[in-house]
């Protein structure tokens, strides 16, 4: 009997030795097994009378390990011999050539036990060595005689007693989780057989689809990083968890770490191989967590990303077959093609959606094609207005699970989708409310027909943007009385009763839209409010209509209900076109063109509709361009008619000839009539062009 002193302290080889993976310290015996080219091995567990795990066997058929190896490879760390090789006998890959692996039953037992056969000049011969957890530096190798069983070359490991009742082994996710580590050896050597508990392990029935990646270099913070491959296999059941595979070369496992990656309905595992990760094998290095090498974090990276796409376009395939169904249904919620690329990215998103739904959700497979057909408008109404909504809807209206709901929000974060879809949409619907409103004010069609009230002061109100980003609308087509009292509940936080205003000649003002928001100031009372009065596009304003503007803004400025208030007030008069009286009082020098008057409680306007519409097209266009935005004209007309027809289903006396116009006596409100359209019938309708 020798007895081997491996000269390193008991401590250094504990650090080494320590894994918190139990399935890993027994995936680096079937490596050493596989390393001696056997094609045979098992991992059997044996049990206690109550069943519990005693002990873990592990058998091959492979050379065996000769007395000379032994001398020489368990006395010195990293003196194996497969540093001095690249390939086995068989020319199979190399897992391991640090000679560290046998030590990794640290983690599980008290003791490793080997019984090994090897051939030596013809002869067999056997011996056994014996490591205790206790002194990780001394191996006590034994010459053993041949037993009647001992007919061919092979290793047996025997690991006990167990530092722990280690039931998980013996599970079902178990079983999944070492098939994923060895599946890529596996279906690289067909030859090789491997059973885990009694259960010979069959990578290729549980695999649904394969992919692999052409070689890659990555350019890190310090070096490049050469002959990065990678490949996905993608499984028929959980495999206890996605993780991403690392190796030296392929179909070799050298670590693992959690995949952390988005990809609703897939149970994969992934596998990276570099001679990099060999590099930080060799350093024992993947063993640590959190660790922040910036070349590794740089790989890693680049490998998730790579996963990102793939399972995007993964879930766009299985979608496909799904969406044709709902198509041929006639439930899908889209027809045609894209008209843009903004619904193009929509309908990604919404086939994600759907596909998750159809899945997962058992009602609405049952549901009648009716049924279905809202439920989908529904999904495609949230991802167009509300990304951000999908979650609830998800687990309120489909009964989703929730790692499933999470799954499409991650997928909507990580991906920035969501903000993508929110931003697109914005711009699309003021790209499609500014041709609308310039076919009502350009077009002769409508320019000669259209009216202030009840029409384009509906649009305005849906699109307030078009005055100012800072500007919301709160009321429309009211008396000045109205106004006033809106004005005073915001300051003062209580209903104004006050007689109708008039006028300094004593008849009842009268505006066509007012819209108000209040802006952020370091004084919480500070207002800043906008009034406007809409002219037909027809109509030509002179000194008139500038004078009645001031009329409106000294009627408003001068009531007690503003003294001594923090009130800032922006009033506008848009209409077709001036004259040179209009024009003179605009014009001046040292201020924008455009204002009539600029106080420091006040700024007036006087805009013509084609200068408005010129001003947000120049904010718009850069954006817009982007994202390929087109209006056709057939969609400018059906929103016309969509914006008519609303207006008229509200009011029925228009329905009977009867003008918009109402007594000055008893003036109405239009925003009662307004306010009960959905913003999706008016042309760019948003909800954040509303009152806060």
């Amino acid at each position: 009997m020798a007895i081997l002193e491996l000269k390193a302290q008991h401590d250094a080889l504990q650090k080494i030795a320590t894994t918190r993976d139990p399935l890993k310290a027994l995936a680096e015996f079937v490596w050493n097994a596989l390393d001696a080219d056997a094609t045979e091995i098992s991992v059997d567990f044996a049990r206690n009378a109550l069943g519990g795990l005693d002990g873990i066997l592990i058998r091959d058929n492979g050379t065996g390990i000769t007395r000379d190896r032994a001398l020489a490879d368990y006395e010195n760390l990293g003196a194996s011999w497969k540093r001095s090789s690249q390939r086995t006998r068989l020319n199979r890959v190399l897992h391991g050539k640090e000679g560290q692996g046998r030590l990794r039953f640290f983690s599980v037992a008290q003791r490793a036990s080997w019984r090994s056969v090897y051939a030596d000049s013809g002869a067999l011969k056997k011996l056994s060595i014996e490591i205790q957890a206790a002194s990780l530096h001394k191996s006590e190798v034994t010459q053993l005689e041949l037993g009647e069983d001992d007919t061919h070359t092979g290793t047996c490991v025997e690991l006990s007693p167990l530092k722990d009742t280690f039931d998980w082994l013996s599970s079902e996710e178990a079983v999944m989780d070492f098939t994923a580590i060895f599946a890529p050896y596996i279906l690289q050597y067909p030859g090789v057989v491997l059973s885990y508990d009694g259960q010979v392990l069959d990578p290729s029935a549980t695999i649904t689809h394969t992919r692999e990646f052409e070689l890659r270099s990555i350019i890190g913070p310090t070096r490049t990083i050469r002959d990065l491959s990678i490949k996905v296999i993608e499984w028929r059941h959980s495999v206890g968890g996605r993780k991403i595979h690392l190796g030296g070369q392929s179909g070799v496992v050298l670590g693992s770490l959690p995949a952390n990656v988005t990809a609703p309905g897939f149970e994969f595992s992934a596998y990276a191989y570099s001679p990099f990760f060999q590099e930080m094998a060799d350093a024992n290095l993947l063993e640590l967590d959190g660790l922040n090498d910036q070349d590794y974090t740089k790989v890693i990276e680049h490998v998730r990303d790579v996963l990102s796409d793939h399972f995007r376009s993964r879930q766009a395939e299985k979608s496909g077959e799904l969406i044709q169904e709902l198509k041929n249904a006639g439930v899908y919620p889209y027809e045609g093609d894209p008209k843009d690329e903004v619904e193009r990215r929509e309908r990604q998103v919404v086939d994600i959606a759907i596909h998750a739904v159809t899945s997962y959700s058992r009602d609405f497979k049952r549901a009648e094609n009716s049924l279905k057909r809202i439920t989908l408008g529904l999904l495609r109404e949230a991802v167009r207005h509300n990304p951000e909504s999908m979650h609830n809807i998800l687990h309120h209206v489909f009964n989703l699970p929730k790692n499933r709901q999470d799954e499409f929000s991650n997928l909507l974060q990580k991906t920035n989708l969501g903000n993508i879809i929110s931003a697109s949409t914005l711009i699309s619907d003021r790209v499609v409310a500014l041709q609308v409103l310039k076919s009502i004010v350009f077009d002769p069609k409508h320019r000669h027909s259209v009216k202030e009230r009840g029409e384009l002061d509906v649009l305005v109100q849906a699109n307030t943007w078009i005055f100012g980003e800072n500007f919301h609308i709160t009321l429309a087509e009211t008396g000045l009385s109205r106004i006033m009292q809106r004005v005073s509940e915001e300051l003062s936080g209580k209903k104004s009763k006050k007689p109708s205003l008039r006028k300094p000649d004593g008849s009842i003002g009268r505006v066509d839209s007012f819209l108000g928001r209040v802006v952020p100031h370091q004084q919480q009372r500070h207002r800043e409010f906008l009034l406007i009065e809409l002219k037909r596009p027809s109509l030509k304003i002179g000194r008139k209509e500038a004078d009645q503007l001031e009329d409106y803004v000294n009627a408003i400025r001068t009531q007690p209900d503003f003294y001594n208030t923090s009130t800032f007030w922006n009033f506008y008069l848009v209409t077709g076109d001036y004259d040179d009286a209009v024009r003179e009082r605009i014009t001046q020098k040292d201020r924008p063109e455009g204002i009539l008057l600029e106080k420091p409680t006040h700024i007036v306007w006087v805009k013509t509709w084609s200068e408005l519409i010129r001003e947000c097209e120049a904010r718009l266009h850069f954006i817009a361009e982007k994202l390929q935005i087109e209006v056709t004209t057939e969609e400018i007309e059906e929103r016309i008619a969509q914006l008519k027809a609303s207006i008229m289903r509200e009011d029925p006396r228009m329905l009977n000839g009867s003008s918009s116009d109402t007594s000055e006596s008893e003036p109405e409100s239009l925003f009662d009539r307004a306010s009960s359209i959905s913003p999706a019938r008016i042309p760019g309708g948003l909800a954040a062009n509303r009152s806060e």
